[in-house]
């Protein structure tokens, strides 16, 4: 667009028959102009805050589904560490023995597989079943509670948990050994249908920035018809037209990618400050790492490149579809 300008003789014919001032012109179409460095008034404020106001809302919802994938893969992650690499046998009220027990843990741990086993002590298990009971004090003499062994494996495999059966079945025919399979594998199954519906809410949102991106293009492109057409006249190329869409754009998608950031930061981060200060014990410790850091940061960026890329293609198909 150097090469052109607005007040030569020879562009003044075009002005006068789409019946512009050439002052006007020489103010709307110069290299400087006041609105933001466009050729074109798209500065004005016509369906601008809506932008911002989508880019915003996108940019959230995708850092709160990004946020449930990484928080739920840690989560399930540290589920089945803790599942699968122990044991519980339980044994039931009526026959619960303590020197049994204890010559119980004793063999176990006489087992190569075995690195720890123990009996789980009434404060622990009160401890553990008051976020659903309550205190445990007053009723616990009331309840039929079994005893509980924990044992911990070195590596789990299904001759260990034959040969812990066999032995704690010997000594107590009555007791339970808990492998937790059935847990883990419905553990694994509800956590790959909620990460992938999470990754379908996920592609759907950046389907939706595009969507939002390209319409928001084509009505530009439609309320300044007339200045393109004039664009075109005085030798602007469809490449740089592109560009100016390109530009308004990125700077409105910015300003709504830093409006969610902020939303998105402050709605985690007051999730992350209940869940240490107001933890019942039922929910692991969340710590991320450098790759949930850079997973973080690349979602933005992701959204920025899909509204330049949306905005430039969108920019040069309306442009060859005018005559």
């Amino acid at each position: 667009m150097a090469n052109y300008d607005p007040t030569r003789s020879k562009s003044a014919s075009f002005l006068r028959f789409f019946g512009i001032d050439q002052n006007a012109a020489s103010s709307v179409f110069s290299l400087n102009p006041p609105g933001g460095g466009f050729d074109i008034p798209l500065h004005l404020k016509l369906g601008t805050e809506f932008l911002v106001l989508l880019t915003t809302l996108m940019t959230f919802l995708s850092l709160l589904a990004v946020s449930f994938i990484v928080g739920l893969n840690h989560f399930s992650h540290q589920w089945v560490a803790g599942l699968e690499n122990n044991l519980t046998i339980e044994i039931p009220a009526a026959n619960i023995s303590a020197p049994l027990i204890a010559r119980l843990t004793t063999e176990l741990k006489k087992l190569p597989q075995v690195a720890d086993a123990r009996q789980v002590q009434k404060q622990e298990m009160s401890e553990m079943l008051s976020p659903w009971l309550g205190g445990m004090d007053e009723i616990w003499n009331d309840l039929p509670i079994p005893a509980l062994v924990d044992v911990e494996l070195k590596g789990r495999d299904h001759g260990v948990v034959e040969k812990i059966t066999a032995l704690t079945h010997a000594m107590m025919p009555d007791a339970r050994v808990d492998a937790h399979e059935s847990w883990l594998a419905d553990l694994l199954k509800i956590a790959k249908a909620m990460k992938l519906v999470s990754l379908l809410v996920f592609a759907l949102i950046l389907i939706v920035t595009s969507a939002v991106m390209s319409g928001a293009v084509r009505t530009r492109m439609a309320i300044h018809t007339r200045e393109l057409e004039l664009l075109h006249i005085m030798g602007a190329s469809d490449s740089y037209i592109s560009g100016q869409f390109t530009r308004y754009i990125l700077a409105q998608s910015l300003r709504g990618l830093g409006w969610g950031i902020i939303l998105g930061g402050l709605t985690l981060g007051g999730f992350a400050a209940l869940t240490l200060h107001d933890n019942p014990g039922t929910l692991p410790k969340l710590i991320l790492n450098a790759q949930d850091y850079a997973l973080f940061v690349a979602i933005p960026m992701l959204l920025f490149a899909i509204a330049g890329v949306t905005a430039h293609i969108t920019a040069r198909r309306v442009l060859d579809e005018m005559p």
